[in-house]
């Protein structure tokens, strides 16, 4: 290029030359950069401002160039190539067409302090992204690179420097393509959400390859640690290394981390239900989540993830209830220690918890598992318990302990737990909340000690009074009742030896008695049975004097259908040992006089109904001992096949019924509900369930249910109607399939409507009264209308239809009906 002296120039032939050092240049030399400033100067003395234009100006003319000379080339590849194939070509276009401007950077940025060259690039990237089919392209294709990129990088394993000659030409290619889209720029716009998503699934797919439903006894924290620093922020460093701005390593290493621990979390939750199978033995991977938790927020996933475990493995009527227990048992323990405070499992664990409250066998199951003679997890904790198991003062958390480690909860938990107050509880307190009473269990285990108790022979209540005192310490004085109980064992081995020693007729059986002080003891239930006369006569006499003698003022009252016989049947050299019932045994001692004996016969002798009787004989024919001849004929049989073990019969418990608890429970509040109906005219049943579950929140029979409120209700609807030969009746059934439960002859009655009331009205005899209330005064004068008219009519036709007030139907404290009747 020409150059003329300074002071002969003119600023169109400045300007020309300016812009031809500025055009892309093979090199940049001092005396270019010093020309370029003195072409500045001079058209800054002709008074353009070009030293703060140029940069501006540059811009314009990166634009139209691109637009011009590189735009349509990368269209033609467009139109000539497809998708991967395509990728590639476009960013070595772009590299080559515009990284020629570089130099041309530089001397404008020497010019212009203003002017940023990744300007340039942002501009040329926005005119390309603009384009819908490049932007689409990009979007899926560079995913696909860098997925190649990894592959190929974390196949070779080795440091970059010394890369293996026959693996290295896929990685070369895929290094230049890099750089190309690094030096433009597009790397931080266009291709970082795509590495990002590349190597979070390919973290993903090596922690699932590897670790999902691997052993639970290690860690796998430290392995895939190990994998991202030496494969994945390696790669980092390789693909970044082309970047004219040094990336934040640490930026990625945290994020890439998050990620892992994101990950292992899922993995390890995933697998959480066999790892509570296997706590503490899984205690690696229990410690695992727990790391995972304190990077990343995943306690909504785990509760959510835990919850459909439980209801698709445990939730259901298929799943046993100690199997149940046991898996709640290790929740507790597992949960307990990735949350301290005790949010997780309170969440987690509600469904299981409400569940188990439902399942009748609960109580009882838990209380086996303390009461077993071989170790448990619950018999290890009842003898580390220290304090009570119940605790209805809820602690705060300036209460707590261990207040000055409080943390605020995790952002992620749920709403609803936030609020909680976190106690720390073993697994025995925890299992008993369930039911927030510690009455529940402790009559639970009364009726389970007192079948226990019953069915012993030698006296020997070690193992009860060990497991009793252990659970004192945490029930307290409500287990006062069951030491009483195993103190009425205790004093019977000596009562009766005293008696033993004190009767003078010897009995003709080895037997033990239990003696013991009902109104400590559960229900027991009692049947009018008779057992084997000597026996019995034996008991009620000299055994009874002899109590009479040694406690002064005091009695027996016997239960002869409990207990339990121990008998051996021989047969010609043949022994068949039985463990069963009074009944039973008086049963089958029936033949031992006759081979022969009728039901009716048995029935007369033990007590018991002739239905009852043929239940009782089907286990000796079951059992193959006797044999039904004919109708309610049985006999012994003659051949009977020996064993070596005993038939124990399965005996009915020596309890109560629950249902015949309740009934009688409910009938005694009877009066109860008529008062509410006599005050209020109507009530609904949920409204009686409400008061009655307050009133019998302490029964034995367990929680009342509205349905149990409401088939109790229904025993008591009356229903009444007029009939044609002048009578009122009324029945339990609306067919009268029942018959009727009573009638007044409306002749010798006298209807009396009730002073004070709109609709209360009496219907009076000489020897019955019913009080009764419609439920609107016009009911009441539609009744008392209608028996008005009725009995005016009666002595004029006997032969008149019955009238049936089937609308009108008085009943018993059902509201849907007209009328409640007050007995």
């Amino acid at each position: 290029m020409d150059c003329q002296d300074d002071s002969t120039l003119n600023a169109d032939v400045a300007w020309k030359q300016l812009v031809a050092y500025l055009s892309p240049p093979n090199v940049i030399t001092p005396e270019i950069k010093s020309r370029c400033k003195e072409l500045i100067e001079v058209l800054e003395n002709f008074g353009y401002p070009v030293r703060r234009c140029i940069g501006s100006w540059f811009r314009v003319k990166f634009k139209h160039y691109f637009k011009s000379n590189v735009l349509p080339e990368v269209m033609t590849v467009l139109d000539v190539y497809a998708d991967y194939e395509a990728f590639e070509k476009i960013t070595v276009l772009l590299g080559k067409g515009i990284l020629k401007f570089l130099l041309s950077f530089y001397l404008v940025e020497e010019t212009d302090s203003t002017f940023q060259k990744k300007d340039v690039y942002m501009d040329f990237t926005t005119i390309l992204m603009e384009i819908e089919e490049v932007k689409k392209l990009f979007s899926m294709c560079c995913i696909n690179f860098y997925k190649r990129g990894f592959d190929c990088y974390d196949n070779l394993a080795q440091d970059l420097d010394c890369l293996p000659t026959e693996h290295s030409d896929e990685l070369k290619n895929f290094d230049i393509i890099n750089r190309y889209l690094c030096c433009l720029y597009l790397f931080e716009e266009v291709v970082y959400d795509a590495v990002l998503h590349v190597l979070n699934s390919q973290i993903r797919l090596f922690i699932n390859d590897n670790f999902a439903g691997c052993s639970h006894d290690t860690s796998i924290i430290g392995p895939v640690m190990s994998w991202l620093n030496s494969s994945v922020i390696t790669f980092i460093q390789f693909i970044t290394q082309h970047q004219l701005v040094p990336p934040n390593m640490e930026i990625w290493k945290k994020r890439l981390k998050f990620f892992c621990y994101k990950t292992i979390a899922t993995v390890r939750i995933n697998d959480l239900f066999e790892i509570m199978v296997d706590y503490p033995e899984s205690h690696a991977a229990v410690l695992d989540i727990k790391k995972c938790i304190g990077h990343v927020q995943c306690s909504t996933y785990l509760v959510k993830t835990v919850q459909d475990m439980f209801k698709e493995r445990l939730l259901h009527p298929g799943a046993n209830t100690e199997d149940i227990i046991t898996q709640y048992s290790s929740a507790i323990k597992v949960l307990r220690f990735l949350d301290p405070s005790g949010a997780i499992l309170e969440k987690v664990c509600s469904p299981l918890r409400s569940y188990l409250k439902n399942r009748d066998d609960t109580i009882r199951c838990i209380l086996n598992s303390l009461m077993s003679e071989e170790e448990n997890e619950l018999t290890r904790e009842l003898s580390s318990t220290t304090g009570t198991l119940f605790n209805s003062n809820e602690d705060s958390d300036l209460e707590n302990d261990d207040w000055e480690k409080w943390k605020p909860q995790s952002k992620d938990m749920p709403t609803d737990l936030k609020s909680k107050a976190s106690k720390s509880a073993d697994i025995i307190s925890t299992l008993c909340s369930i039911y927030g009473s510690a009455s529940v269990f402790v009559k639970e285990y009364r009726s389970l000690i007192a079948e226990k108790l019953l069915t012993t022979s030698n006296y020997d209540v070690s193992l009860e009074m060990r497991s009793m005192e252990l659970l004192k310490v945490g029930f307290g004085e409500d287990m006062s009742q069951c030491q009483i109980m195993l103190q009425d064992v205790v004093d019977s081995k000596r009562t009766h030896a005293n008696i033993i020693n004190k009767v003078k007729q010897e009995c003709p059986f080895e037997i033990s008695t239990l003696i013991i002080s009902h109104v400590f003891w559960p229900n027991l239930r009692k049947e009018e049975v008779n057992i084997y006369k000597p026996l019995q006569d034996y008991l009620s006499g000299e055994y009874q004097t002899a109590y009479s003698e040694l406690k002064r003022s005091r009695t027996l009252e016997w239960n002869l259908n409990l207990g339990f016989v121990e008998l051996d049947l021989e047969y010609e050299g043949r022994t068949l040992s039985f463990t069963v019932s009074p009944v039973q045994a008086t049963i089958i001692l029936c033949f031992e006089k006759s081979e022969k004996c009728h039901a009716d016969t048995i029935s007369n002798t033990i007590g018991l109904s002739l239905s009852q009787t043929r239940k009782k004989l089907a286990f000796w024919v079951t059992n193959g001992v006797l044999k039904e001849t004919s109708k309610d004929m049985y006999e012994l049989e003659k051949e009977v096949k020996e064993t070596q073990q005993v038939v124990v019969e399965e005996m009915d418990s020596a309890m109560v019924k629950i249902e015949q608890v309740r009934e009688e429970e409910l009938e005694g509040f009877t009066n109860f509900v008529i008062g509410l109906i006599n005050q209020s005219g109507q009530i609904t049943v949920e409204r009686v369930h409400k008061l009655l579950s307050l009133l019998l929140s302490d029964s034995p029979a367990g929680q009342l249910t509205p349905e149990e409120v409401k088939t109790f209700l229904e025993k008591k609807i009356r229903y009444f109607k007029l009939t044609r030969d002048g009578y009122i009746s009324y029945s339990v059934s609306k067919e009268d399939n029942n018959g009727t439960k009573g009638s007044i002859k409306i002749d010798k009655m006298i209807l009396q409507l009730h002073k004070h009331s709109e609709v209360r009205f009496d219907i009076v005899t000489p020897t019955v009264t019913w009080y009764l209330r419609a439920h609107t005064p016009e009911d009441r004068d539609t009744w008392t209308g209608i028996i008005a008219k009725h009995r005016e009519l009666l002595p004029q036709s006997r032969e008149g239809s019955v009238v049936m007030l089937t609308e009108s139907s008085l009943q018993c404290w059902v509201i849907t009906q007209k009328f409640a009747v007050l007995l």
